[in-house]
């Protein structure tokens, strides 16, 4: 095993495939099994599959700014293994699994709240209690994602992310028989409906932690680096972490917010556009979860040239992740403006008469979401990949600040009046959430132009020289 970058890793298109596509695979099964999810609850109850989508996303709001810190130990492994200070990687790793152990015990603290949480979102009674009930869950099993996010990190930074992409499809796999099994009553397990669904993620969660510590504890790269075996906690390093990693973590956390607030807004619309709304993020999901493949190694790929001090070689990798990502974008907007109904029709109910309702309410304001998500799409390829290139040189700040303003000015406020002044109808709502993302990406494309990237970095070693680039190819174990 070498410890630094090789001749091959140039920022060209094979470069930027290597890296991106076992996490372009990973969150493709992701991808299948969160839209099995969602078609196992619709075929159960559209009511259970409106609720997973608020109950779901709330969630991962409250996590996302404790996961937003616990993965960017991944820019330190990436910036550390660059500039050839390997020493350094497992030090940081143990920062992250504090901040995951920390961080998991406060939002299962959280989850106690769950009741006067989702009471908050004015839907109809019957979906608010199934929200309330997969919210309590998700929220008592958050530790789970966020070990397996700090463990993961020791993967991700060095760019070996066939391993990561083996892990996550395992858990996965297991996620979708629960699911089966425990949404329906299936194999002799009780129906449980939308908890089954919560539980299934949460053991599945389970899973990927304990093969992360078994692969830390007897796998040659965690024998190698001994991550867990010098576990000790730096409070330097520590508060490094959390410098750059929390306004990553708010980032995601206002992002979210935005998002969640326009979930809510528009499924007061009434329950037909709510149940529509669960239908086409459901969708817009295969498009955008794989591509999140890229943005990571985009991140990863720009950390590890900004600690070698080759900018010039991360720029070349940002031009190659845009191309591949927006081709890819560009033929799912094809996909969904062409073939809208079929796309739907997938999480039509089973039983007749929820059906027949299904295809007269649903489908159609489904399928003109469809046409907006298809358009958005294309600059959400800017964002996925503009921005994962700035926080992988450590420019979190900025990243924060844009999304605060834009989430407040350019998608909560306007998506408020549309619907509750002006009472406008989903297509104002869903131009409203266009409308933010063209104005994002146009934000973040210009700040990466500025190139303030090039000169930052989130390690406190020095800079090495180019010279200093290669000794030899990576190995994965």
């Amino acid at each position: 095993m070498s410890h630094g970058l090789s001749p091959a890793d140039d920022g060209g298109y094979a470069h930027v495939l290597r890296v991106a596509l076992p996490m372009v695979l990973s969150h493709a099964s992701a991808t299948i099994m969160h839209t099995v999810d969602r078609m196992f609850l619709g075929h159960y109850s559209p009511d259970a599959m409106a609720a997973s989508m608020t109950g779901g996303i709330t969630a991962f709001t409250m996590m996302s700014l404790f996961l937003g810190v616990v993965i960017y130990t991944r820019t330190f492994v990436a910036q550390y293994y660059g500039a050839r200070e390997s020493h350094r990687i497992a030090p940081a790793i143990a920062q992250g699994i504090v901040c995951a152990l920390l961080f998991g015990g406060v939002l299962a603290g959280i989850g106690a709240f769950a009741d006067p949480i989702m009471s908050r979102t004015g839907h109809p009674a019957a979906i608010m209690a199934l929200e309330i009930s997969y919210f309590r869950i998700l929220m008592f099993g958050a530790c789970m994602p966020l070990l397996s996010a700090s463990l993961s990190t020791l993967y991700g930074g060095l760019g070996l992310t066939t391993i990561i992409m083996l892990v996550e499809m395992g858990g996965n796999a297991v996620n979708f028989f629960l699911d089966y099994a425990l949404i329906f009553g299936h194999w002799g397990a009780p129906e449980m409906g939308i908890q089954g669904a919560a539980i299934a993620t949460v053991t599945a969660g389970g899973v990927i932690c304990l093969t992360y510590v078994a692969l830390m504890l007897f796998g040659p790269l965690g024998r190698s680096y001994h991550v867990l075996r010098t576990f000790k906690i730096e409070p330097g390093l520590f508060w490094r972490l959390l410098k750059f990693g929390f306004p990553n973590g708010l980032q995601w956390t206002i992002d979210m917010i935005g998002w969640t607030s326009f979930i809510w807004l528009f499924g007061r619309i009434g329950a037909s556009e709510m149940t529509a709304m669960s239908a086409g993020f459901a969708i817009n999901h295969f498009a955008f979860l794989p591509m999140i493949g890229f943005s990571i190694a985009t991140s990863i790929i720009v950390g590890q040239f900004i600690g070698a001090a080759r900018s010039d070689l991360a720029e070349r990798s940002i031009h190659s992740a845009f191309t591949l990502t927006f081709g890819w974008m560009f033929l799912m907007a094809v996909l969904f403006v062409v073939f809208p109904r079929p796309l739907v029709m997938l999480f039509a109910p089973k039983d007749p008469v929820e059906h027949a309702a299904f295809i007269a309410s649903v489908v159609p304001i489904a399928s003109v979401m469809l046409r907006f998500i298809a358009f958005y799409s294309l600059f959400d390829s800017v964002n996925l990949v503009y921005t994962s290139a700035l926080k992988g040189a450590g420019d979190t700040r900025f990243v924060m600040l844009i999304t605060l303003a834009l989430s407040v000015f350019a998608l909560i406020v306007p998506v408020y009046i549309v619907v509750e002044v002006l009472d406008l109808g989903p297509n104002w709502a869903m131009a409203v959430a266009t409308f933010y993302i063209i104005v994002m990406a146009a934000a973040y494309y210009l700040r990466f132009r500025a190139g303030h990237w090039k000169s930052m970095r989130v390690i406190e070693t020095p800079i090495p020289q180019p010279s200093t680039l290669s000794d030899g190819p990576i190995i994965e174990p």
